[in-house]
């Protein structure tokens, strides 16, 4: 789900569903051990780091990982130290991917938005939107986020429809943020406000941008 201050993931996953249920059920099988069993965590999570660094080296996109995840537990066995007793391999490989895969999706939004950036920026544009994420017209039964920003500054306006707590209307929140124009990666900073009337919404976003309002009839 695209919450507000997420990262907004353009195009389709290249990791099939199947894949990543059975990464979040193996990060959910581990997380118990942190009241129950502390120390078996901690050396769980220690051989995670370790596989981690492995694949950052290894599995620099999406196909790579993939590939990668097909050796399942046979990941932790080519790391140098004793296995972890009372933890499958394949529990501790599923769960480095895991974490990888997030990370590769946020390194591909950052590299989005500076390319869009810079293609706005040879168009003339002063302002355009970098990253979107669902569907203007679905929302709010289908979350949608938008990313628009200046530039030449990096500034950046956060659009993100949600549904009310009754789940039968839209709301509309606007949060300012920050793109670093040599890494592309997004800080989120302070909300500007919420609305229940998308021309609000689009009103404020305009004074926020500095841009005069629309004429009216």
């Amino acid at each position: 789900m695209v919450g507000r201050g997420a990262e907004p993931a353009g195009g389709k996953p290249e990791i099939p569903l199947s894949v990543l249920r059975s990464w979040d059920q193996a990060e959910a099988r581990l997380f118990p051990l942190v009241m129950a069993r502390p120390e078996l965590y901690k050396e769980a999570l220690g051989a995670i780091q370790r596989l981690l660094e492995r694949l950052r080296e290894t599995c620099q996109d999406l196909p790579a990982l993939l590939a990668a995840h097909e050796r399942g537990g046979d990941l932790v066995a080519d790391l140098q130290g004793e296995p972890v007793a009372g933890v499958r391999s394949a529990l501790i490989a599923a769960a480095a991917c895991a974490m990888r895969y997030r990370e590769l999706l946020t390194l591909m939004a950052a590299t989005g938005r500076l390319a869009a950036l810079a293609q706005a920026r040879e168009r003339g544009l002063s302002w355009a939107v970098v990253a979107e994420s669902g569907q203007a017209d679905r929302a709010p039964y289908v979350p949608y986020q938008r990313i628009e920003a200046e530039t030449g500054t990096g500034r950046a306006m956060i659009v993100s429809i949600q549904s009310d707590e009754t789940m039968s209307r839209a709301v509309y929140y606007l949060d300012m943020g920050q793109i670093d124009l040599a890494t592309g990666t997004l800080r989120i900073g302070e909300p500007v406000g919420s609305y229940l009337d998308p021309d609000e919404l689009a009103a404020a976003l305009r004074h926020a941008q500095g841009r005069p309002p629309e004429a009216t009839d």
